[in-house]
């Protein structure tokens, strides 16, 4: 259920892991697969040119990499 907090972090955790899997722990294939797609990740060879997400990609790092430098 994506309206219950508790469901919504479970699934969407569920699905990044299933595409680190997918794309062998690459964290910016994965990152961009959850956002546009595995197919289209697969279909593209990379980050699609969708400004989404590209942007999308660029955030979710820059957040990742200052939470890494805080810790």
């Amino acid at each position: 259920n994506p309206f219950n907090p508790k469901e919504n972090i479970d699934g969407g955790t569920r699905y990044f892991k299933k595409m680190m899997d997918h794309f062998n722990g690459d964290l910016i294939l994965s990152l961009a697969a959850y956002n546009a797609g595995p197919g289209l990740v697969r279909r593209t060879g990379g980050v699609p040119r969708i400004r989404e997400t590209r942007n999308y990609v660029y955030k979710v790092l820059k957040r990742y990499k200052d939470y890494k430098r805080k810790l």
